[in-house]
C-alpha cells in the first residue's frame, strides 16, 4: 500500500462543468450546460423569437380572414343582385298578370252591358 492517496469515481475535465457560453460561471445540465445568467439570457432570446413568430402567424392568419370574408362578401351581393332582378321579374309578372284580369274583367263588364242594352 502506498501512502499516496488515490482518487476513485468519475472524472470530469473542468472545461465540461463550465458554461457554454464561456462566461466563466459553472453551467448546469438542467439548464443545458449554461449558467443561471446565460441560461436567463437565451431562454429570454428563444420566448421573443417565439413571440415575434406567433405575433406575425396572427398577423397572416387576420389578413387571410379578412380575404376571405370580403370575397365572401361580394360573391354573396352578387348573389343578392341576382336574387333582387328575380324578385322584380316576379313582381312584373304578377303585376302584368294582374293588369291583365282587371282589363279581361272591365271588358267584360262592359261587353255585357252593352248585349244588356241591345236586347
Amino acid at each position: 500500500m502506498s501512502l499516496k492517496s488515490e482518487r476513485r469515481g468519475i472524472h470530469v475535465d473542468q472545461s465540461e462543468l463550465l458554461c457554454k457560453k464561456g462566461c466563466g460561471y459553472y453551467g448546469n445540465p438542467a439548464w443545458q450546460g449554461f449558467c443561471s445568467k446565460c441560461w436567463r439570457e437565451e431562454y429570454h432570446k428563444a420566448r421573443q423569437k417565439q413571440i415575434q413568430e406567433d405575433w406575425e402567424l396572427a398577423e397572416r392568419l387576420q389578413r387571410e380572414e379578412e380575404e376571405a370574408f370580403a370575397s365572401s362578401q361580394s360573391s354573396q351581393g352578387a348573389q343578392s343582385l341576382t336574387f333582387s332582378k328575380f324578385e322584380e321579374k316576379k313582381t312584373n309578372e304578377k303585376t302584368r298578370k294582374v293588369t291583365t284580369v282587371k282589363k279581361f274583367f272591365s271588358a267584360s263588364s262592359r261587353v255585357g252591358s252593352k248585349k244588356a242594352g241591345r236586347r
